[in-house]
């Protein structure tokens, strides 16, 4: 069962298809630091490196595919402008990747494809297909609304007494002609699921979406993930998505969210390991060491941030793991930030995966990564359709 997987990053959702026995024939990152990880980890395939949007990209990848029969097409359009975190803006080109995935499923027309993504794509809107020219000169100027009320928010950061009120006084005017064109949106968008799903239909696939919790299938980590499978028309049987097979309380038969003691506390006196397991420690200053011993468990050594340096609970799955540019989990006993080899056991990457480059690298790989369990999970209901 030949695979192609799209925005591979660092290679957690392939992960989970190679350990079902599926050859990921070619695979596409965007980054030669994060794809160093991969080619490490699948030997056997064709990792592409660039640009995906760029046409002598998608020559090389097709070139890659000639006389070979894909089954599978995996992917994750990155999320960027798809956060909940953040400002989301639907005309972001990092929120218009969905378009080169769609393109491959129509170029190579696999079996199946399994599209990941953030939860925030559930809520998000994109300009409709095909808009005529009344219906673009509306988004124009809604989006031109939108952007001047950026600008405008971040002058008033600035916190520069000398132009502070009249930005606020110029804000207030956008964000009521913001509010009063909220009756038009519908005319000119629409949620960017829904052309996802009408477009994969329009190519000949019976496409299903739901939203999944790693910590329901064994990682130990809560990582909501919206999953999209299509299978292809002329394949009778029905994708059913995997049972879950555990809960917060381990009741109805199923297991017990797996906790981030369990999932790391071998690790916590382990000697400094960078080429083997990653084993990284970080160097602290004294100052901030005593901020950590000071910060109690489920709140953040720095307490305007939420997520950034937050001290999880040892006895329950972590929150969502993310790159956060160094602001890493707290160990909840040691008075340090995890490891890179601490986070991917909360990524559910087995032992043998190695990830390489910096330590900076090896976190913004883990934090984009599909937890493996999660994708081992999906791919076992996957094999049963082939």
């Amino acid at each position: 069962m030949n695979c192609f997987e799209l925005f591979a990053g660092c290679g957690g959702l392939g992960w989970g298809f190679h350990k079902e026995d599926f050859n990921i024939v070619v695979a596409n990152e965007l980054e030669e630091n994060i794809a160093v990880t991969y080619k490490y980890n699948f030997k056997d395939t064709n990792v592409i490196v660039g640009d995906i949007t760029k046409k002598e990209i998608k020559s090389k990848i097709k070139k890659a595919w000639e006389n070979i029969r894909c089954d599978v097409i995996l992917g994750g359009p990155p999320c960027v402008a798809y956060s909940m975190a953040g400002h989301r803006n639907s005309r972001d080109p990092r929120g218009q990747l969905f378009k080169d995935y769609i393109e491959f499923v129509k170029e190579l027309g696999p079996k199946v494809f399994v599209m990941e993504n953030v939860k925030g794509i559930l809520t998000i809107l994109h300009d409709k297909p095909n808009l005529n020219a009344d219906e673009k000169k509306l988004a124009d100027e809604y989006y031109a609304l939108e952007e001047e009320k950026l600008k405008l928010e971040a002058r008033i950061r600035s916190k520069k007494p000398k132009i502070k009120n009249k930005p606020i006084r110029l804000l207030k005017e956008v964000k009521a002609k913001i509010k009063k064109m909220k009756k038009d949106i519908p005319k000119f968008r629409m949620n960017v699921t829904d052309i996802i799903i009408n477009k994969m239909k329009e190519l000949g696939y019976n496409v299903q979406m739901k939203l999944l919790n790693a910590a329901n299938y064994g990682v130990p980590q809560k990582r909501e993930r919206v999953i999209f499978v299509g299978v292809r028309n002329d394949i009778t049987e029905k994708f059913e998505y995997p049972i879950e097979t555990h809960n917060k309380d381990g009741t109805d038969g199923k297991l017990k969210w797996v906790s981030v003691r369990e999932a790391i506390d071998k690790w916590k006196d382990w000697p400094e390991d960078a080429d083997k397991f990653q084993q990284i420690y970080t160097k602290h200053t004294p100052k901030f060491i005593e901020k950590i011993k000071q910060t109690e468990i489920g709140t953040s050594v720095l307490k305007r941030y939420s997520e950034a340096f937050y001290r999880c609970y040892p006895d329950r799955p972590s929150n969502t793991v993310k790159e956060n540019h160094g602001g890493v989990f707290v160990h909840y006993e040691k008075d340090r930030v995890m490891t890179p080899r601490e986070l991917a056991e909360l990524q559910s990457f087995p032992k043998e995966f190695v990830f390489k480059g910096t330590k900076s690298s090896m976190l913004i790989q883990l934090g984009n990564a599909v937890p493996c369990k999660l994708s081992n999970a999906i791919a076992k209901q996957v094999k049963k359709l082939l």
